[in-house]
């Protein structure tokens, strides 16, 4: 009889290898909630990486949980962009000279800072729950996480799910 090596063992049905053994069992789980066309674009991700869709969410949330965290003060540039007709772009001009804004991102920064400001996010949205599976440890850290986040858990995971895609997805081209 041989005794297991420190290898990784290999899924039977997709040829990738598992998650690493948790010290204790993954009975805990959260759920995250996802539109039809983002469960599509996550099982198709998933299927082409050769992992479970638990796998996947769970080690996106626990890598963004673990890795250190930026300070909160620090500002980011947000850059959009639309296109109005002229008779638009002249009564925004206007608007801005009216409300005293010296620019465009001044005047919009200010008719979203109330939903900024909101404690949870909440929208009418059709989704599904998609659940992935922690160790009692991994459960813990990641909901102290999430719980300084402001955000609910369930959107929290789908939006790291969806930024890995899109990232990986543009590495590729």
């Amino acid at each position: 009889m041989t005794t297991p090596g420190k290898k990784r063992a290999v899924r039977p049905n997709r040829g990738s290898t598992l998650r690493p053994r948790a010290e204790s069992p993954r009975h805990h789980f959260l759920y995250v909630d996802v539109t039809k066309d983002e469960h599509k674009k996550i099982q198709e991700y998933c299927v082409e990486q050769k992992l479970s869709v638990s796998q996947f969410l769970a080690d996106l949330m626990i890598k963004d949980a673990l890795k250190t965290k930026p300070k909160r003060k620090r500002k980011v540039t947000i850059r959009a962009e639309f296109e109005l007709t002229p008779e638009e772009q002249e009564k925004l001009e206007l608007l801005i000279r009216l409300r005293n804004k010296g620019s465009i991102g001044q005047f919009i920064h200010e008719l979203i800072q109330p939903n900024l400001e909101v404690q949870r996010l909440h929208a009418p949205i059709e989704t599904m729950p998609l659940r992935y599976y922690l160790s009692q440890d991994e459960h813990e850290t990641i909901t102290k996480h999430i719980a300084g986040k402001g955000m609910a858990a369930r959107n929290y995971g789908v939006t790291l799910a969806l930024k890995a895609i899109d990232k990986a997805r543009n590495k590729q081209k």
